[in-house]
């Protein structure tokens, strides 16, 4: 038998996934909303205000969501970024270089040999 192959989920495990996966989606769907409606939001706090602006653009928002989870998972603060521990933020730079390279490349070559291909180790203890 593969020693990789995962075993059958037992009833429970399946309810368990099947509410865990349900809250992710509900909260993803939140974060993107937010997303998607923030610019617009400024743009007419801005015409309401009267200034003049260059709207700001989706990928503000996205870079801000970005941000704020890389320091929430490496444990740093999330108004001066500082106190994270690097080790963590080391972890969660590799899982995205894995991303890039498993689902992003087609040549193959990785952005880093080290990439970390184990959800579970982007995690604090």
């Amino acid at each position: 038998m593969n020693e990789r192959a995962c075993s059958i989920p037992t009833p429970e495990q399946r309810q368990y996934l099947s509410i865990r996966e349900t809250a992710e989606r509900a909260m993803l769907d939140k974060v993107t909303s937010a997303i998607e409606a923030a610019p617009a939001e400024v743009a007419q706090k801005f015409k309401d205000a009267g200034l003049d602006f260059e709207p700001t653009s989706k990928d503000y928002f996205t870079f801000t969501v970005q941000q704020v989870a890389f320091v929430m998972l490496s444990g740093g603060d999330l108004e001066t970024f500082r106190g994270g521990d690097p080790d963590i933020g080391e972890r969660v730079v590799r899982n995205c270089r894995h991303i890039i390279d498993h689902y992003w490349r087609e040549d193959g070559e990785p952005a880093s040999a080290s990439a970390c291909t184990d959800p579970s180790e982007v995690r604090r203890d």
